[in-house]
């Protein structure tokens, strides 16, 4: 059994914090993890659209594992935003980018990095929802085949794509700072189509929001924006995609 399906068994629904290591200081992040483990985060993502500096990577997560002891998952952009002290790396194919760079260019780089430092991979099937009248950072770098939140038969179609392709995991992504998140409906026809792990984030800043996430079919809720404005926030997103009922 892979990391993702293990935790979602003993775990039912699960929380991640994403820290991009662009946006403060490693001790400010390192700060952040343990605030964010002690509400129930499961894991930490550290990664961002922009991140290029690998140094900059590593302080981070070496700052987070002085804080806390939670499993610390990159989140790349790119080849360059790898570091050798993670525990686990998203390898994904940002599966409706027209960009070969984002499809298995940077893979290709990253691979004898992860391969020599012994980064566990878990493959992931990454989705942009645009759900802003301003294009997020991620809409900004990555060339996208654009899924509107009423496309919902295209991004089911880019879901069992990636189910095809035997990837662990699918991650329906609104972006950074999104005006709305994933909708419910879009979330709904993925889950019906999929048995593997379902991940969403993206413009979800209360636990109201969440819970509705998780209720129509998410797995794991990722928050990244709202744990820098206002660490508190995520304690009552957590307690609401953790209970039960």
């Amino acid at each position: 059994m892979d990391y993702l399906e293990d935790l979602i068994k003993k775990q039912g629904k699960a929380h991640f914090t994403l820290i991009d290591p662009e946006n403060q200081s490693p001790e400010e992040a390192g700060k952040r993890a343990r605030i964010c483990q002690d509400y129930g985060s499961s894991a930490i993502m550290i990664g961002g659209s922009t991140v290029r500096d690998t140094n900059t990577v590593y302080k981070t997560i070496d700052a987070i594992k002085k804080q806390a002891d939670i499993p610390t998952i990159l989140f790349p952009n790119s080849s360059h935003a790898i570091s050798e002290n993670a525990d686990y790396i998203f390898y994904m194919m940002l599966m409706n980018s027209t960009d070969r760079r984002f499809l298995l260019g940077e893979q290709i780089k990253a691979v004898p990095s992860i391969k020599k430092w012994g980064i566990k991979p878990i493959s992931m099937g990454y989705i942009v929802v645009s759900m802003s009248k301003t294009p997020t950072t991620v809409e900004k770098v990555a060339s996208l085949d654009r899924i509107a939140e009423t496309d919902i038969e295209k991004a089911v179609n880019y879901a069992l794509a990636a189910k095809y392709l035997n990837l662990q995991c699918v991650y329906l992504e609104a972006g950074s700072g999104a005006e709305k998140p994933v909708p419910n409906e879009m979330i709904k026809a993925v889950r019906k189509e999929l048995d593997i792990p379902i991940i969403v984030g993206g413009g979800i800043r209360d636990g109201k929001t969440a819970r509705e996430k998780t209720d129509a079919g998410a797995d794991i809720i990722v928050n990244g924006s709202v744990s820098e404005e206002n660490s508190e926030k995520i304690k009552g997103i957590i307690e609401q995609i953790k209970t039960k009922g």
